[in-house]
């Protein structure tokens, strides 16, 4: 996913909605909540366009914010890194300018964790917000004649009951493990992220070219193994995801590569996100309604090659453990491969699936495209060119209480 690249339901009659929302209108929304509707990229350049190739329980304020407490049952169980075991944390471009206000959509949705994009670094073993802005101070923005703070965003999540993930890597500029070419330098520049914000769980998104460098992907693997060592000392966890491209059929080669290689390094690993977009005609034809049922061929697919990774490993896991250790991450509305549309429907089919199977995450591409442009036939940084939404949080109205 390409941080700032650009800057650059029809619903059936028989809807379910997700733990913590209702059906009104025809629509999920956040139960008992009179927020408003509303609208939320970046060109996610995630091409695994590969055709040569192989209980939110939330209550409204006086004014219609919702004022959630995340309540799912999920909660209830919570992993080690604090989260629940079952979750909706859509991606933020915490790159793309204006910066988004996490702290007023969370009012506003009842979201609760986020994963922010992207860390990569400048050029040098350095890590930074999209090359843009230092780890030290995070992204800035100016509003009503005033600067404005990521960082302080997080802290009002947190003063809510959420969290963030920060992600590093992404399809734009890059990633630190190719930036530090020694795992010491590289352990040194991710732990220098996780310790500024206090984190608790992280992300690898690794695609493209960079999915292919096998070099970088094992240094990085050997890296989050030897610092997840070190906090283990400490008395510390970290959770670490990795968010990956994917067909219908499954992870690439070097996606299951990767994966091996992480199990094989000793990688602590909580998850696996797949980006289920971008397939290409050739992998995903005729995709129009189908971009669900795409995606969840996909989870299947992955299911079964995380199950194989795990028993060459000598660590078998069973599908009741496996599943909550999967995420989906959808393109909202227009697909950089602009073929392919993903619709209010396929965000219900998502859902569905999701609660049948205790799907780990649900995530999406991104919160800052949660906006209506129905008349936009164009990927955008900063709406979904769905012709079906015109208000705001429409996705998110279906996942939030998840």
């Amino acid at each position: 996913m390409t941080p700032m690249l650009l800057l650059l339901l029809a619903c059936t009659s028989e809807i379910t909605c997700g733990p913590g929302t209702t059906l009104k209108d025809q629509t999920c929304v956040v139960a008992d909540s009179g927020a408003p509707d509303s609208e939320a990229e970046t060109d996610t350049d995630t091409d695994t366009d590969t055709d040569s190739d192989t209980d939110s329980d939330t209550d409204a304020d006086a004014d219609g914010d919702t004022d959630a407490d995340t309540d799912s049952d999920a909660d209830a169980d919570p992993g080690e890194d604090g989260w629940p075991v079952q979750v909706f944390s859509p991606f933020v471009d915490a790159t793309a300018y204006p910066t988004p206000k996490i702290g007023d959509i969370s009012t506003e949705t009842g979201i609760r964790y986020y994963n922010l994009g992207f860390i990569v670094g400048d050029g040098t073993c350095n890590a930074t917000w999209g090359t843009y802005y230092s780890v030290d101070s995070g992204p800035e923005s100016w509003s009503g004649g005033s600067s404005y703070y990521l960082y302080d965003e997080i802290d009002r999540l947190r003063a809510l009951g959420g969290d963030v993930a920060v992600s590093f890597g992404g399809a734009a500029g890059t990633p630190l493990a190719v930036a530090c070419t020694d795992v010491a330098s590289l352990k040194a520049q991710i732990r220098r992220v996780v310790d500024q914000l206090d984190l608790h769980r992280i992300d690898f998104d690794v695609e493209g070219t960079w999915l292919t460098d096998h070099v970088s992907v094992s240094r990085r693997n050997e890296a989050i193994a030897s610092l997840q060592a070190d906090l283990a000392g400490e008395g510390r966890s970290l959770a670490v995801w990795y968010t990956l491209p994917v067909l219908p059929s499954g992870l690439t080669a070097d996606g299951e590569w990767l994966i091996a290689d992480a199990l094989d390094k000793g990688v602590g690993l909580s998850g696996v996100n797949i980006m289920t977009m971008d397939y290409g005609d050739g992998a995903a034809p005729n995709p129009t309604g189908q971009m669900g049922e795409y995606g969840i061929q996909a989870l299947e697919a992955l299911k079964d090659q995380l199950a194989l990774a795990y028993r060459e490993a000598g660590a078998s896991k069973t599908e009741t453990e496996l599943w909550p250790m999967l995420g989906s991450t959808p393109m909202i509305g227009l697909n950089d491969v602009t073929t392919e549309l993903f619709d209010l429907e396929d965000a219900q089919q998502t859902l569905d699936f999701a609660v049948t199977n205790k799907l780990g995450m649900i995530s999406m591409w991104s919160i800052n495209r949660d906006h209506g442009c129905p008349s936009q036939n164009w990927v955008s940084v900063d709406c979904s060119s769905n012709p079906e939404q015109s208000a705001d949080w429409a996705y998110t109205q279906v996942w939030v209480g998840y």
